[in-house]
């Protein structure tokens, strides 16, 4: 993904958020704000599972070669 500052990212996603709201149901908007939450939740989850798994793997290559 290409880098984006922090306020282009917010204009970017309220003008999704509107889009979104001008066609969907309110039970649509509450369904797809929920869901869209998950997925930000599962994100950051793997977003910091993959990054202690770098570091542990790092830390495993330094010790073999340390060990050698």
């Amino acid at each position: 993904m290409p880098s984006c500052e922090g306020q282009q990212l917010i204009a970017v996603g309220t003008a999704i958020a509107f889009q979104i709201a001008q066609h969907a149901s309110t039970d649509d908007m509450v369904l797809l704000g929920s869901l869209f939450n998950v997925i930000g939740e599962q994100l950051d989850l793997l977003a910091i599972t993959k990054e202690r798994e770098e570091r542990c793997r790092l830390a495993c290559e330094k010790s073999r070669s340390s060990e050698q």
